[in-house]
């Protein structure tokens, strides 16, 4: 009998990845909106809770611009466009409804936070923890969405305006640097994923080394 064309263990594509231009650039535009707006906080001395409101508005509305633009960057079967665009939705929701109903009080305010905070966080935390060995951002989403979850956890302990603004600004600085320096690794990240997954290259390793004169 002829042998068949194809192999029970031939070898299957690997999962399509971002360049890592693509991936530096979801990374960084992610950050400006945090930066930015931590720093906006730190080098303000009203700690009201209307500004709570307006910091947090322009946060969710800038976050869900940048990582829509960022997450249509990236290739349709890379996992990281999907975080990204529902993360984008998640800070639109929070952004808008912030800025509408700014009037609600501090009890909102915080409302507002440890949501955005517990459904996001919790979200990229557990993309993170799932793609962990096939993903070259996933160890980053693993501290950025743990980092993200903790807001909600002290969110939910505190109990007023100005801890509130301070801790929202706090945590938007260390993530938007985070992402920075994600970012600028992500190049050499990218490249050690695709060679560590790339199930035809190890096989054609094998069959090199099988086939090659002692």
């Amino acid at each position: 009998m002829k042998d068949s064309p194809v192999s029970i263990d031939s070898p299957q594509p690997a999962p399509a990845l971002a360049a890592p231009a693509a991936l530096r650039g979801a990374l960084v535009l992610r950050a400006l909106p945090l930066i930015v707006v931590g720093l906006v906080i730190t080098f303000t001395a009203d700690h009201s809770t209307t500004f709570g409101f307006v910091m947090l508005g322009v946060l969710g509305l800038s976050s869900a611009a940048v990582l829509v633009l960022g997450g249509l960057r990236l290739p349709a079967r890379d996992a990281l466009r999907g975080l990204h665009l529902g993360l984008g939705a998640l800070a639109a929701v929070v952004g808008a409804l912030s800025l509408a109903l700014s009037s609600f009080g501090l009890g909102f305010l915080l409302l507002l936070v440890g949501a955005y905070a517990a459904f996001g966080g919790i979200g990229e935390l557990v993309w993170g923890i799932r793609r962990r060995a096939a993903h070259p951002i996933a160890r980053d989403a693993i501290v950025v969405g743990g980092a993200t979850a903790l807001l909600a956890v002290v969110t939910a302990l505190i109990g007023d305006p100005v801890s509130a603004v301070g801790f929202l600004g706090a945590y938007a600085i260390i993530a938007g640097v985070f992402l920075v320096i994600a970012g600028l690794s992500a190049g050499g990240a990218a490249a050690d994923t695709a060679v560590g997954t790339d199930p035809a290259r190890t096989h054609g390793t094998s069959d090199e080394k099988e086939h090659s004169p002692s």
